[in-house]
């Protein structure tokens, strides 16, 4: 294993910043969730989760996703502690949380920060820094350090430059230095007050790893007429995979050692039909494609891939139906001392992921199609899972917790791997 290269390194991070309003100036874990709250809280994570996916997909058609609904559900929920009357009402219905009291929306949060506390895998944290000169309203301090585990920072957001490169430098520190810049000194000025950030870092081995003598190129349709080379990893071992007859595709679980974490992808058995599939997911809970994998012998071809993936999300928040955060009338009195009239002015979001023969750091996929037999499984004839088109996937907690949603639409031909591998 030490001869290995390096794991790719896949990371994520929202950033929500609450200037003044323009007319003003230029610990340990919570008790156990009960089995019925953490399927409620899943579910609307993960409905939350194909909401925002076709948000983006619209938005960037042709590009490969990546993102972290949950990062984007966390970063949000601690400013929804802050707010108030329909501001926290539109906050509520867009994120999908499960509760009104801003005490519960802490408590389901601290499960999962808590569980990954000390996680050497999956590496969550929160951050909020706050305008030199203001103090944060107790109540709101005190959720946020207890239940959410973030630490307050002083900043003189006047002094953007300096400001910019201490919250980029904390981001870039908790991201494994793969979030670069992720704030420009342009999005900061002495009207700024606070800016909430959550970051996230997945680093993975595959229980079954790709063996590295096994990768080949091979052909990967972008659609029915466009077709390009890329690496292929391949292996042979007993999965849990499902054919999906009601949305036309097949599902592949690829666990993580060492975790509770996988990755679960979804095929569209058409070239094409990766539109339709994400349609159908719009009403398919997550529990349903988990529920219908079996253990089964499964020759798989997966491309390997990296992404990166970058997006200001404010007109997805819109879309969503949380408007209000970023007008005059955005009520966040409960989150300074002293209260003042406060509203949204971005949610920035960065993204990176690798996945290669090792493994997998966060939730990203190269379009792959898979093509599968039909037939009844037998040892002796494993079914085929050969992704070679446009799919999705997602990085799974085992209690169907999308940490990671992603998709793969394109890859680029990568001549040096494909040389490499024809030299093995």
């Amino acid at each position: 294993m030490e001869n290995l290269s390096p794991l790719q390194k896949a990371c994520w991070l929202l950033l929500l910043l609450f200037p003044i309003l323009a007319q003003a100036h230029a610990s340990p874990p919570g008790p156990v969730m009960a089995d019925a709250a953490k399927q409620e809280f899943a579910r609307r994570l993960a409905l939350f989760s194909i909401n925002v996916y076709g948000k983006l997909a619209a938005l960037k058609p042709g590009e490969n996703l990546v993102f972290s609904p949950f990062s984007i559900q966390t970063c949000a929920a601690m400013a929804r502690l802050g707010a108030d009357g329909e501001t926290a009402a539109q906050l509520d219905q867009g994120l999908g949380l499960a509760s009104a009291n801003v005490d519960q929306i802490a408590k389901s949060f601290n499960q999962v920060l808590a569980t990954y506390q000390d996680s050497q895998i999956l590496r969550i944290a929160n951050k909020i820094f706050v305008m030199d000169g203001y103090s944060l309203a107790p109540q709101f301090d005190q959720l946020l350090s207890k239940e959410f585990l973030s630490a307050a920072q002083k900043v003189n957001f006047a002094s953007s430059s300096q400001a910019a490169a201490t919250i980029n430098g904390w981001v870039e520190e908790r991201t494994n230095h793969l979030i670069k810049d992720l704030i420009p000194a342009s999005a900061l000025n002495a009207d700024s007050r606070l800016v909430l950030v959550n970051a996230i870092h997945f680093k993975g081995n595959w229980v079954h790893q790709f063996p590295k003598y096994a990768t080949r190129p091979d052909t990967f349709h972008l659609d029915n007429e466009r077709s390009i080379q890329v690496p292929m990893m391949s292996v042979k071992e007993r999965f849990r995979y499902a054919d999906l007859p009601s949305l036309n595709a097949a599902a592949l679980e690829l666990p993580y050692k060492d975790s509770d974490l996988s990755m679960l992808i979804i095929l569209p058995n058409s070239k094409t039909g990766l539109p339709a599939l994400e349609e159908k997911l719009r009403s398919t809970p997550l529990s349903v494609i988990t529920q219908a994998l079996q253990k089964t012998q499964v020759q798989v071809k997966l491309p390997k891939f990296k992404a990166e993936f970058q997006i200001e999300l404010s007109e997805v928040f819109r879309k969503l139906g949380m408007t209000r955060l970023f007008t005059n009338d955005a009520e966040f009195d409960k989150m300074l001392e002293t209260p003042e009239p406060l509203q949204v002015s971005a949610i920035i979001h960065k993204a990176f992921i690798d996945v290669n023969e090792e493994g997998t750091e966060a939730a990203a996929a190269t379009g792959i199609v898979v093509r599968k037999k039909r037939c009844v499984i037998s040892l002796d004839e494993p079914t085929e899972f050969l992704a070679d088109h446009p799919f999705t996937y997602v990085l799974v907690h085992q209690e169907e917790i999308p940490m990671f949603w992603g998709s793969v639409v394109r890859l680029e031909e990568t001549a040096s791997d494909i040389s490499e591998h024809e030299e093995l």
